[in-house]
């Protein structure tokens, strides 16, 4: 499974106007999470690891793993 954010959009064929009208967010914000200067709500998790089709817990995993290494 691609480690990052953004690849995980690339790979499924998603452009950051595309996630974010998906989503119901902005452009700005799927760039922050692209970043790791922000995680997606876990209310977002679910949509997320459907457009992505990868198990919820990757999702999850995912955006905790760049919490964790912001932290070190």
């Amino acid at each position: 499974m691609p480690d990052t954010f953004k690849s995980l959009r690339i790979s499924n064929g998603y452009t950051q106007a595309d996630l974010a009208s998906k989503l119901g967010v902005t452009i700005p914000t799927v760039s922050v999470w692209e970043r790791g200067l922000s995680s997606p709500s876990p209310r977002y998790i679910p949509q997320l690891a459907e457009l992505f089709n990868v198990p919820k817990k990757e999702i999850f995993l995912l955006t905790n793993t760049k919490k964790l290494n912001k932290t070190r």
